[in-house]
């Protein structure tokens, strides 16, 4: 090749280069332009992809200009369109809202950048009503402190890290101190840290099947999964759910599915909904008087002061029929200790009141803007039912002076502290110490009963347990699993048959229970629905010889 000839060529490169060094090329698509949080503390989402078929695996970087945003990942190896589809990518968008140093409407946008592309920006808003502290690194949120007989002091409280995430470690992983003014707590007071899970739940999800849900295209399907797919396979098994909706705003909202543990019944009974309860034309919604109808649930229940109790929202966060307000709704549930979830859907939401119900009755709201947003933004329910913990000891006063606890927790280098916002006298919650209480809550769907065994209050020095249970239907029995909190999970059941339609039940484990612990210990099935499961119940106390005994405070 002769020397001009290579002369051009080189000259032709050179031009080439620059010629795309100076024209980036169209290639970064994104879901969104804006994302606007308003005054929601949740993370919301977008899709990032490479639109180019001319080009290969490119880094999508991912920079906001605002320190308060937080944005991951932050680079996104992003290939090129398969079989002309794109090949999209998640961002999680978070705020943090102790860094925004202005009241009222703050701004910021992202700017997804890659070489030789032009670059994107999306908008991001919020909404912030008052200055924040930072939050540190392990915080004690929501937290509510119980006394009761014999002697109990209990805290139940949830986790959160700095970025306002649910720390959901074993308890076992924490360190635990607790104090009664200066004098320190500890295993003679049978200071324990346990699951919240370990306590008796009680949930309602409210399904919204209106109008507004149902233009929004799969978003009654994906409603339906999140609680049957996600939710439910979460929870203990010993857990009540209940499911109510609403689709019209002629028509007050429904109990669709009254309190079950049987959670497979539940899941069967929501694929149903449409086709026999809420067939036909829909209207309006009416949110807040949905919300008002669970609370009178929940006050109607004969549940114990410490059960957990949750109202899991779906709906398109619009209401357009309600008589009821949002500061009702509140003052109720935190007059009932119960917990309002809001999960919102879609664009068009109206939601900044059903944040404050959610915040103002210490749960969680989360919006998914769009349908494939859902199942990242529902993670964040189900973490928080996994964040809750209870501490709990039996002071060993007994004397009328008042005296605050206080409690510390240490979890791998980080650590929190909380005090109680009441004194504690340890006369007004006197009680037996050695008597022990249990209680079973029983469940029923049409076809099946179960009743589950559960410790309310276990005193010192258990290392056995005998039951005489006769019933008059036939009935199986089996130790409550570890994975769902059971006090027993790693003793060994002897059956053996008493000839009169009954059983001795005997358990034993290698180490005593944990004193002053609580949570569910046997589950009794019936084949059939039984409105008495026992004609017998009791607790053989004659194996003990230190005094202790055991009551069964509701049979």
């Amino acid at each position: 090749m002769s020397s001009k000839k290579q002369l051009g060529l080189l000259s032709l490169c050179i031009l080439s280069v620059l010629f795309l060094a100076g024209c980036d090329v169209d290639a970064i698509w994104v879901s969104r332009a804006e994302l606007n949080f308003e005054r929601d503390t949740n993370p919301m989402y977008f899709d990032v992809a490479n639109a180019s078929t001319e080009l290969g695996t490119i880094d999508i970087h991912v920079k906001p200009n605002k320190n308060w945003i937080l944005v991951s990942p932050d680079v996104v190896p992003s290939e090129a369109p398969r079989g002309g589809s794109l090949v999209g990518n998640k961002i999680e968008v978070r705020i943090d809202r102790s860094l925004i140093t202005k009241e009222g409407e703050n701004e910021g946008n992202i700017t997804l950048s890659a070489p030789g592309v032009k670059s994107v920006s999306i908008r991001v808003k919020v909404v912030q009503d008052r200055l924040v502290e930072r939050l540190d690194k392990l915080n004690i949120q929501t937290p509510v402190v119980t006394y009761s007989s014999p002697y109990l002091v209990e805290l139940a409280f949830s986790l959160r890290d700095g970025t306002n995430r649910s720390v959901t470690g074993e308890p076992a992983q924490f360190q635990v101190y607790g104090w009664e003014d200066d004098l320190a707590v500890g295993p003679s007071h049978g200071l324990l840290m346990q699951r919240g899970a370990a306590r008796q739940l009680w949930m309602e999800v409210i399904l919204d099947y209106s109008a507004y849900m149902r233009n929004l295209p799969n978003a009654i399907d994906e409603m339906e999964n999140a609680v049957t797919d996600m939710l439910l396979p979460e929870l203990n098994e010993d857990v009540f759910v209940g499911v109510s909706g609403f689709y019209r705003d002629n028509l007050s909202s429904s109990l669709l599915i009254p309190f079950t543990m049987n959670h497979a019944y539940v899941a069967d009974k929501i694929k149903k909904i449409r086709a026999e309860q809420f067939s036909g034309w829909a209207s309006g919604s009416r949110v807040y008087d949905a919300l008002a109808s669970s609370l009178s649930r929940f006050s109607a229940l004969e549940s114990n002061a410490t059960d957990e109790k949750y109202i899991v929202l779906f709906c398109n966060g619009i209401d357009t029929s309600s008589l009821v307000s949002a500061p009702s709704i509140i003052s109720s549930a935190k007059k009932l200790g119960v917990r309002i979830v809001v999960i919102t859907f879609g664009d068009t939401m109206e939601a900044a009141d059903l944040i404050t119900v959610a915040l103002g009755t210490g749960g969680r709201a989360i919006s998914a803007a769009s349908i494939e947003e859902l199942h990242y933004s529902f993670q964040r329910v189900v973490e928080d039912l996994s964040g809750q913990y209870v501490i709990r000891w039996a002071s060993l006063r007994r004397d009328n002076k008042n005296v605050t606890p206080s409690i510390k927790l240490i979890y791998g280098n980080t650590e929190a502290s909380w005090r109680a916002d009441k004194s504690f006298r340890a006369l007004s919650y006197a009680g037996d110490p050695l008597q022990g209480k249990v209680v079973l809550m029983q469940s029923d769907t049409p076809d099946n009963s179960t009743v589950f065994l559960r410790a309310a209050y276990v005193p010192n020095g258990i290392e056995d347990l005998r039951l005489h249970v006769q019933s008059a239907y036939p009935f199986t029995t089996s130790v409550v699993s570890a994975s769902n909190d059971g006090l027993l999970a790693n003793w060994t059941m002897d059956i053996e048959d008493d000839g009169e339609d009954g059983q001795w039940i005997t358990l034993s484990g290698s180490q005593p229970l944990p004193f002053a612990s609580f949570g569910a210990m046997l589950r009794f099935d019936f084949d059939e629905a039984v409105d008495d499961p026992f004609t017998l119940f009791e607790i053989d106390e004659s194996i003990y010889f230190d005094g202790q005994d055991f009551i069964l405070v509701n049979y």
